[in-house]
């Protein structure tokens, strides 16, 4: 079962997945990178980004209070801290594959179109434990963790919890490191086994279909990140 849904995640999120996207902290503020560092596939440690399609930040201080992370001007796209929770989109847009090549573009006039999606991308990084951490913010496709994750050691289980908007999903693959590990329940919860020490990164995809003439398919990703000990 996992090799089909791996088979299925790589299908349907060709866009989505290809690079790992990730906060790095410096000082008191964070970094928006995305590469190749936290995977096994092959590529740089990190790739450039249009810095302008990062959008819809927001922090959550220590008490819990939150208020909106303006993100700088170009990439690598700073945030300023320090945040116990921080949650940014990035949306590259409209995707078209024909038999040729796959550009950033929409769908519309193009012939021989193999594939068309529209992609957008959320991470949420818990840097500490607060209540708040283990409930949805609310802001679409997220992962958020049903227990404080940072004391927690390579081999131990955490139960994370898939919503959109707030919402719970069933039936969407979940994914750690470069493996499917299942899909969520009937109450959008699933249990993620710790393989390895430092950054840990919980990713999901929701597939729907797109009427808008532009793409045949809506790709949404949802990353949760946090660090353990080594």
């Amino acid at each position: 079962m996992r090799r089909t849904l791996s088979l299925l995640l790589c299908l349907t999120s060709s866009a989505s997945f290809a690079h790992d996207l990730w906060f790095a902290p410096e000082g008191n503020d964070y970094l928006l990178l995305q590469g190749h560092r936290h995977s096994g596939h092959a590529g740089a440690d990190t790739i450039d980004y249009d810095g302008r399609k990062v959008s819809g930040a927001l922090c959550l201080d220590g008490t819990g209070k939150a208020r909106p992370a303006t993100p700088s001007s170009s990439a690598p796209v700073r945030f300023a801290g320090p945040c116990a929770v921080l949650q940014a989109d990035y949306v590259s847009g409209y995707w078209t594959k024909t038999a040729w090549e796959t550009k950033n573009i929409p769908k519309t006039g193009i012939s021989g179109v193999l594939r068309s999606w529209h992609s957008a991308e959320s991470v949420k990084r818990i840097g500490q434990w607060i209540p708040a951490a283990g409930k949805p913010l609310g802001r679409g496709l997220e992962i958020t963790p049903l227990r404080d994750p940072l004391p927690l050691q390579p081999g131990d289980k955490l139960t994370v919890l898939v919503s959109d908007d707030g919402k719970p999903v069933a039936g969407v693959p979940v994914a750690y490191g470069d493996d499917t590990r299942g899909v969520s329940d009937g109450d959008g919860k699933i249990a993620i086994r710790l393989r390895h020490g430092g950054t840990q990164l919980i990713t999901t995809t929701l597939e729907t279909p797109l009427t808008d003439g532009k793409a045949d398919r809506s790709l949404r990703s949802a990353t949760l990140q946090f660090e353990i000990a080594p």
